[in-house]
């Protein structure tokens, strides 16, 4: 077996921590190679079996777009992912850092479920793109409202006039969808959910719509927008341009072994800090 421990370079603590569990993985007999996430090449995720992300849920979403490994040959199935939260929040941690020392092995073994988790496809400007928590347009360095229509299915359905949409998955309804007021799905959901971002007198607070639905969001007026996926894949928007939005075939694995029904012991614990 081969490890991909990825962490946040800006913080040297997670560097630190991935170099420990490397020794620890490498005394057990698996090989394994310290990443940079600001530094992950697509090839290179054929060469892992399993991948650990140190940092908070940004390092998890790098990580998670990368190890889909997505058209590399030999037609591979996700790599699967251990986030080690040591961000603020962390929704998406599977262990802590003094979790590490007791409870590695059976990781290495294989022994855990496999969390999948629903990502979006997003094109605009001949750019496609991927996204675990959420596709946003928003308004960009000027501090005006966007108008923003909403289409589904080639319908129209809405003009927002906001600081910008939100469209997530549901892992990202509970990242900045759930921030705009919208709603939390349970995370094997394959729903999205569409929320403006402080709306003016918008009649449509929020829409869950299901995995076929094809959505569309066109600036129209005079302010341009930003398209971002899961906030670190941007692309500037005109007016006239559009956003296309679409569940994607591709998926995240999240290497598991407690109880899928924690999620919501963790959903509290984290909205109460």
């Amino acid at each position: 077996m081969r490890v991909a421990l990825v962490h946040q370079p800006y913080r040297p603590e997670t560097g630190e921590t991935a170099a420990r569990v490397s020794e620890r993985v490498a005394a057990r007999g698996a090989g394994c190679e310290l990443l940079s996430a600001f530094d992950l090449h697509p090839e290179d995720a054929a060469r892992f079996d399993l991948g650990f992300s140190f940092g908070g849920d940004g390092t998890t979403l790098r990580t998670a777009r990368w190890a889909v490994r997505d058209g590399l040959p030999g037609d591979l199935a996700p790599m699967p992912i251990v986030p080690v939260g040591m961000g603020t929040l962390s929704f998406l941690a599977e262990l802590a850092p003094p979790d590490l020392d007791g409870r590695l092995d059976p990781y290495l073994a294989g022994d855990f479920w496999r969390d999948e988790r629903t990502m979006l496809e997003v094109q605009a400007d001949g750019t496609r793109a991927i996204a675990l928590n959420d596709a946003v347009v928003a308004r960009g360095a000027t501090p005006r409202a966007v108008s923003l229509d909403l289409e589904v299915h080639g319908h129209p359905v809405a003009r927002f006039t906001a600081d910008g949409v939100v469209v997530a998955t549901a892992t990202g309804s509970t990242a900045y969808a759930l921030a705009a007021g919208g709603p939390v799905l349970a995370p094997e959901l394959h729903n999205m959910v569409v929320v403006p971002i402080a709306g003016h007198l918008s009649a449509l607070g929020s829409l869950v719509l299901p995995e076929t639905a094809d959505i569309t969001l066109t600036v129209v007026r005079s302010q341009p927008a930003i398209l971002s996926a899961d906030g670190q894949v941007d692309v500037q928007l005109p007016v006239g341009a559009t956003a296309a939005i679409r569940v994607a075939h591709e998926r995240t694995v999240f290497a598991r072994r407690g109880d899928p029904r924690d999620f919501y012991a963790r959903l509290a614990a984290r909205l109460h800090r």
